[in-house]
């Protein structure tokens, strides 16, 4: 394979929508971009922008450096950008053996941990006045027990961290309602054969349109340089999972919560908050900071004209930072799992049909997760996977012999 003369990109996490968001933000720059994944099958990993997507090996520490080293080895002078928070943790911790490699713009170790840990992260909120849902953290089942005495209902609770274990007994939810105690018992598999913590926390009242963010990019010497307030219209799973589809808003009450808390934190970087203002009292209940790395719905800032990716890229390689256009109205669009999000949406009767009318209508800026104009590949990928997935659902249903009785416990995801 040739070697470019161009400057690098290196995506931490090429297999995510995310990571391939990143890579269409910074497509037309001129730039080299090489995905390093944990799944080179993966349909992000198939858009023709990579120049190479490399696979970095068996997820330990040093086998992940050592790809990195390889990656540099290769092309020279590389930034890195991380989109999941495994590699941000990982970057952090080995931040000492990474800087004469690649250049990057992350958080100190000590802010990475206090935001990106649940339990520290909530302390600390609480500590600094901030406004956070009761939350706990459990690590075994005696702990639970407790907690589920002690939370306020309705709750949700969900992994510390999504584990390969998690995503194999749980590959839709991220997270579970709980009504009562008792909803955990019809969750229909045991919660710490998946994951050895989880976060239990008291549920904000309102439907998947009460939860908003705010994008923001922070340069090396923490100035705000950009932010991009948006809202989540429809998530799938519905009431607990990612985003399916997102427009830009404004919202000067959370922009300036967001600035304080990063402020506090000592951020720098790209990060976000998100929220949810709960129904019951009109007020704004963090449910999680992101640290040091884009999300899922980061690329309606980009589709606004508010190119954080891009601001990432040039502060890390010490450039001037360009002066950004005033944003448009903008939405985010995962396509394949918006159908499905709208349709139970609907029917539980939680769909603001107005909300998601206006915020289609109104936008004059349009990202997706998969499909692009001169990017098809990723979208009839994931389509392909998708269907594959399906046939296999329905052989085995067709395969699997006629049972008596209520079937299979229904889940606490409300």
């Amino acid at each position: 394979m040739p070697l470019p003369d161009r400057a690098v990109v290196l995506v931490a996490g090429a297999e995510s929508p995310t990571g391939l968001g990143v890579a269409r933000a910074l497509r037309g720059e001129g730039l080299t971009l090489v995905g390093l994944t944990n799944d080179p099958t993966a349909s992000p990993c198939r858009s023709g922008l990579w120049h190479e997507v490399v696979d970095e090996g068996d997820g330990c520490p040093r086998a992940w450096v050592a790809a990195v080293r390889g990656i540099v080895e290769r092309y020279g002078r590389t930034v890195l950008i991380p989109v999941r928070d495994d590699v941000v943790e990982l970057v952090a911790d080995h931040a000492t053996e990474l800087e004469p490699l690649v250049e990057f713009v992350l958080p100190p170790k000590d802010v990475v941990t206090t935001l990106l840990d649940k339990t520290a992260f909530h302390a600390w909120a609480v500590e600094h006045g901030f406004p956070v849902p009761h939350t706990e953290i459990v690590e075994d089942e005696a702990q639970l027990a407790a907690a589920l005495a002690r939370i306020p209902y309705p709750a949700v609770i969900k992994p510390f961290e999504r584990t390969p274990q998690w995503q194999v007994v749980s590959p839709r939810h991220k997270a579970y309602r709980l009504g009562s105690a008792a909803d955990v018992a019809r969750i229909g598999f045991r919660l710490f054969d998946a994951a050895p913590r989880f976060v239990l926390q008291q549920w904000i009242p309102g439907t998947d349109s009460d939860v908003w963010f705010c994008l923001v990019y922070r340069d090396r010497g923490g100035r705000e340089v950009a932010s991009q307030v948006g809202r989540k219209l429809v998530q799938w799973p519905v009431g607990t999972g990612c985003t399916a589809l997102a427009t830009t808003a404004e919202d000067e009450e959370l922009r300036a919560l967001t600035h304080r808390l990063l402020d506090a934190a000592g951020h720098i970087g790209v990060g976000s908050l998100e929220v949810k203002r709960s129904t019951a009292d009109g007020k704004l209940y963090i449910t999680e900071p992101t640290v040091g790395r884009p999300n899922l719905q980061s690329n309606v800032a980009t589709a606004a004209g508010v190119n954080l990716t891009l601001l990432q890229y040039r502060d890390a390689l010490g450039l001037d930072l360009p002066q950004l256009p005033d944003p448009r109205p903008a939405v985010w669009i995962h396509e394949t799992s918006l159908p499905r999000a709208m349709a139970v949406s609907a029917a539980r009767g939680v769909l603001d049909v107005r909300a998601v009318v206006g915020g289609l209508r109104g936008a004059s800026g349009r990202m997706a997760a998969f499909s692009a104009t001169a990017d098809r590949t990723p979208l009839t990928s994931e389509l392909r996977r998708l269907g594959g997935r399906a046939a296999c659902v329905v052989s085995g249903a067709l395969r699997r012999p006629a049972r008596r009785g209520s079937g299979a416990p229904a889940t606490a995801e409300g």
